[in-house]
């Protein structure tokens, strides 16, 4: 059976580069890639094959038909896990691994069932390839090798896989994420991951984290002197923001807009793919842009918790502690207790990644999620018959409707949806037509060809849609009477990965605009910002205009956002990749990710570089980081109870 197993594992492999090339645009070299493949292929065929022959030893002379039926059992299974695993890379290009973990078995069905997969030919076109995998494992028994000959294949595929060795071994710089995910084994990337998950016990607590706690370098210096709390320091943050602004005329009205799948490389000034957001490339002409913005996490369960709350992760997210979540401070709960009307609005589920319990933390006064539209509005199209729930333009004109018109200040926030897999939009002939048109006219002057466009028409023509759909939100809004005093935030929550990143940094790469009728100049930021600095930021301004009632200490991980006119970092934050993946951290100019040092250049550019002393001084923030996250999370360690403000009975 073994030589089957192995045929079929390389002939996947083929069918894998054949796949991902005709779906995705790349650069890399297709033999290179195969032959790369192979190797860590044979590497994992050659582990399985190596532990069941231990089992076939040990169990086959005392049950020699039940041992080759499991082992033949196994290797089924195995390969069609593989192939799997092979179609899930190939539409997003990132493996699958322990991020699986980290969501609920409804959260995963209804993410299959919202691609439109699951349905009835597929689940009897895998039933066929169960049944087919397992008889053509039994031909292996018609295949004449005698001993000679496998000793000869051992050698020549071990000698291989030494050659590869070398070859790698031989390579000055690690390869760019992508080329190592193209080249890796999905398997045993996933399995490995998964070991790890089970068996990992990598955050411990010590309490010398406190000792490079503080850098004469940052934009804020944090007085962390809290040995049982490590995040709490004094809220001394200073006002970045209020020069940019004329007088309110009353506490402002807070709008924050945010995009799903709103990445820079292909909006704004700058971006690399060429802007797809005509409207918000306007808008930012009148507003405060943060050209090197950074999302918290590259998916969106950890935007609201980053943006809203500049909080750590815990293990697979902040939200993920939902029901019994650590005592804490948000923007929504701080500017609640000083006068402020809360409203949500999405239009998917609010249960989803665990967003209503969050919600409800912060006793936000109004939610609107796809439960709560009138009956005149249609849902998302669909390819199985469920959908994620209401399009972008039907979550806007909802919440305008029931948006409460009243002299109270208001945070009010928008999510969108739609730009999202299966990226299925209303009136879809019409914003292809538009991006076949945006292509030719806009983006012609372009290095990438038409072709290479149109192989992702769908996520552009869902980026052009919700464009439009904030266009029209704007001109609604500018209806309302306290437009006047309102201020504006507008921020994706990560790039779409299905569009093939650039460098490791780009799925986090984001736009963050500030807009307001109160604002006196507008500016190009060149400092970089990530949203774990809004929610400092915004405080400080109004802080400063306004008699607010304020904690003396807080735990923002953030610091205040960089008006720099000229590149520079002055942050060091983690950075969530997936769930259950925290393998990123920047400090300064430098990135650590993966355990490979980068440094960062302007509009999120980045080289590997080697640099030992830096690399060290990295590493040890990280494991601080990881240490206290773990610690704060876990044993209710982020405030104390007298300054919390709410205390909610769980």
């Amino acid at each position: 059976m073994a030589i089957p197993f192995l045929i079929v594992f390389l002939i996947l492999r083929l069918i894998e580069v054949w796949a991902v090339f005709n779906i995705h645009s790349l650069e890399y070299s297709k033999a290179q890639i195969t032959l790369m493949g192979w190797a860590y292929d044979l590497q994992w065929v050659f582990y399985i094959l190596g532990f069941l022959l231990i089992l076939n030893i040990l169990l086959g002379m005392i049950f020699p038909q039940a041992v080759r039926v499991l082992v033949k059992i196994t290797l089924t299974l195995l390969i069609v896990l593989q192939g799997g695993l092979l179609f899930y890379f190939t539409k997003m290009l990132i493996p699958l691994g322990t991020d699986l973990y980290a969501y609920s078995l409804n959260d995963v069905f209804l993410t299959v069932k919202a691609s439109g997969e699951l349905n009835l030919f597929n689940i009897l076109a895998i039933l066929f390839v169960l049944v087919f995998v397992y008889v053509l494992l039994g031909l292996g028994k018609w295949i004449p090798l005698k001993y000679q000959t496998a000793v000869v294949l051992t050698v020549v595929c071990y000698g291989y896989l030494i050659g590869i060795g070398i070859a790698k071994n031989a390579q000055k710089e690690q390869p760019a994420e992508l080329e190592r995910n193209l080249m890796a084994n999905k398997s045993s990337y996933f399995y490995d991951q998964s070991y790890n998950y089970f068996t990992s016990n990598e955050y411990l607590y010590f309490d010398f984290f406190l000792a490079s706690a503080n850098s004469g370098d940052r934009l804020v210096s944090k007085d962390l002197t809290e040995t049982n709390y490590p995040f709490l320091h004094s809220n001394d943050y200073p006002d970045v923001l209020g020069p940019y602004f004329d007088e309110f005329d009353t506490l402002p009205d807070i709008v924050f807009v945010i995009v799903e799948g709103l990445g820079k490389a292909y909006s704004g000034e700058d971006a690399y793919l060429g802007s797809f957001t005509p409207f918000l490339d306007s808008l930012s002409g009148h507003s405060l842009y943060w050209k090197n913005g950074l999302s918290t996490t590259g998916r969106t369960f950890g935007v609201l918790t980053g943006m809203f709350g500049s909080l750590p992760f815990a293990q697979k997210g902040f939200m993920d502690q939902a029901p019994i979540l650590p005592l804490h401070h948000t923007l929504l709960s701080l500017l609640k207790t000083n006068g402020y009307f809360t409203n949500f609005h999405i239009g998917a589920d609010k249960n989803f990644d665990n967003v209503n319990y969050f919600l409800q933390y912060q006793q936000v006064d109004r939610i609107l999620d796809l439960t709560s539209f009138d009956a005149d509005f249609e849902e998302t199209p669909s390819k199985s018959g469920f959908s994620w729930g209401y399009p972008d333009k039907a979550m806007f004109e909802n919440a305008m409707r029931k948006l409460p018109v009243s002299s109270q200040p208001q945070v009010s926030i928008f999510q969108t949806q739609t730009s999202h897999d299966p990226f299925l939009i209303p009136d879809e002939e019409k914003y292809l037509a538009m991006f076949e048109k945006y292509i030719q006219n806009d983006l012609i002057s372009l290095p990438l060809t038409t072709g290479e466009y149109r192989k992702y028409k769908n996520m552009y023509a869902s980026i052009l849609y919700v464009d439009e759909a904030i266009k029209e939100f704007f001109q609604a809004y500018q209806k309302l009477p306290k437009y006047e005093n309102t201020i504006f935030i507008i921020t994706g929550d990560h790039r779409l990965p299905e569009i093939p990143l650039a460098t490791t940094i780009d799925r986090f790469h984001v736009p963050i605009m500030i807009f307001s009728p109160k604002l006196n100049r507008s500016k190009r930021m060149h400092g970089v910002t990530s949203h774990f600095e809004i929610t400092p930021t915004i405080l400080s301004l109004l802080e400063n205009r306004f008699d607010l009632d304020l904690p003396s200490k807080v735990a923002w991980k953030g610091y205040v956002m960089d008006t720099s006119s000229t590149f520079q970092s002055k942050i060091s934050n983690p950075l969530m990749r997936n769930k259950n993946q925290l393998v990123d951290y920047i400090s300064g100019e430098y990135v650590l990710a993966d355990n490979q040092l980068y440094q960062l250049y302007d509009n999120m550019g980045m080289e590997p570089v080697t640099d030992v002393a830096m690399k060290e001084k990295l590493l040890t923030e990280f494991a601080t980081y990881k240490n206290s996250n773990r610690f704060a999370t876990e044993n209710n360690r982020i405030l104390p109870d007298t300054l919390a403000v709410y205390i909610p009975k769980n």
